[in-house]
């Protein structure tokens, strides 16, 4: 079989690739592909640099991924792509009736959430006093760093019961709460 490396990940066959760090026992067939699949969507941003591509792509391929890497890939593609003008595609998305959406996030991050208590306070940093952006922290001094940086105005608050919580992702310490 041939494998092809791109930013350190081995693809060919997508059990290699690290994601979520979980390793689903899927046919051969499957596996492979999904990493076709994921192929082109690492070479749009790493190659391309093109987020909407990478949207794109995913959209188009989607319903071809088994359950598994269609929430690894979409954690992907949300780190990518996730902004307020895509919020209505990731709503339904996210909202998919699909098994295994624990593959969204890493062990460690499913981990944190589910120490959470139940009433959680977030932050989010923006222009606009009713947004209702998906993106969330439960970091205050990261909304504030982040208003700063992009220029935002406000920083809103509200307390939210950890059972409306989606996901909560930590990439680059930004504590993200993902609320529906």
């Amino acid at each position: 079989m041939n494998r092809i490396q791109i930013t350190g990940a081995t693809i060919g066959t997508n059990e290699l690739i690290p994601m979520t760090r979980r390793y689903p026992k899927l046919p051969h067939k499957v596996l492979y592909r999904d990493s076709k699949i994921a192929k082109r969507i690492i070479e749009a941003w790493d190659s391309e640099h093109d987020p909407e591509k990478v949207l794109s792509i995913f959209l188009k391929e989607h319903k071809n991924l088994s359950d598994e890497r269609y929430w690894e890939l979409m954690r992907s593609v949300w780190i990518v792509t996730g902004n307020i003008k895509h919020a209505g595609i990731f709503r339904k998305l996210m909202q998919a009736n699909r098994r295994n959406k624990y593959y969204f996030s890493t062990p460690e991050e499913a981990e944190k959430l589910r120490n959470l208590p139940e009433s959680i306070e977030v932050y989010r940093a923006t222009n606009d006093k009713n947004d209702d952006g998906l993106s969330w922290t439960i970091s205050k001094d990261y909304a504030n760093r982040y208003a700063r940086e992009f220029n935002k105005k406000l920083i809103i608050t509200k307390t939210v019961n950890k059972s409306d919580v989606f996901a909560f992702i930590n990439r680059n310490k930004e504590e993200e709460i993902i609320l529906l």
